[in-house]
Order: structure tokens, then C-alpha cells, then sequence
């Protein structure tokens, strides 16, 4: 009986230290990529958005989303705002849509001086999600 307790008990942890050791990796490649993992999404696999700007005012903005095994519909919304006076602006939107799996937005945007942001709006089969990249200020 005490063996089948500590075999039990055994199992248990590698359970445990499989599920906990698995989703640090996700996570932090995640934070670091700027696309954001989430297992709770019913649809949507993956999603993210970001923002660059080159020395002579170039931003490239991109924003994509990548739907689950068997999803038919995918779209993205990406809006590169401008910090004016403290309150974040509209500047410029773009869209993609897809019968498909993905969508994707990968543009480029001849910015003037200031502070910028992307915010991406997506969806695969109805589920929505958002995110917002990281500021760049020109």
C-alpha cells in the first residue's frame, strides 16, 4: 500500500511540474514577440501586432491573426494612432479579411514627428480579441 502511494504521489508531481514547466516557455516568447498565446481562446490560435519606425519616419505596422484547426473566417483591423496632447489619435486604418485559417496587415506609413502606437482588433469564427504594440516615438 505504501508503494502505491508513493507511486501515486510520483505521477502526481510529474504531472504537475510538466504542466507548470510548459506554459513558462509559451509565456515568455510571447511577451517578448509582442503576439500574445492564450489556451482559453476558442478559436483564435495566436494574434499579434507591432509597430516600427525608421530613422527617416517610415513606420511599418503590422497585425495578424492565426484561427485553430478548422476555422473558415478570420479578420483584422489595425490603426496606428498618433499621442496628441496626452490623447492617443486616430491616424490611419487598414483591413484584412480571410476565408481562411489567418489575416494579416503588413503596411508601411510615412509618419511625422511624434509618439506612436498600433492597436489590432481581430476575429476567427466570431471570437474577437485586441491588442495594442508597444509605443515608438520618431
Amino acid at each position: 500500500m505504501k508503494k502505491l502511494i508513493r507511486q501515486l504521489t510520483g505521477i502526481a508531481a510529474c504531472v504537475c511540474m510538466l504542466l507548470c514547466g510548459g506554459t513558462l516557455p509559451i509565456t515568455a516568447v510571447a511577451k517578448e514577440a509582442s503576439v500574445q498565446i492564450e489556451p482559453r481562446m476558442t478559436y483564435i490560435l495566436s494574434y499579434g501586432a507591432d509597430l516600427s519606425i525608421s530613422n527617416n519616419g517610415v513606420a511599418t505596422i503590422t497585425g495578424s491573426v492565426t484561427g485553430k484547426a478548422g476555422v473558415t473566417q478570420t479578420s483584422v483591423k489595425v490603426t496606428l494612432q498618433k499621442s496628441v496632447s496626452g490623447t492617443w489619435t486616430n491616424v490611419e486604418s487598414w483591413e484584412a479579411s480571410s476565408d481562411g485559417r489567418s489575416a494579416s496587415v503588413n503596411t508601411t506609413y510615412q509618419v511625422s514627428r511624434g509618439t506612436y502606437r498600433v492597436t489590432m482588433t481581430c476575429s476567427a469564427n466570431g471570437e474577437s480579441e485586441s491588442t495594442t504594440s508597444e509605443t515608438k516615438t520618431y
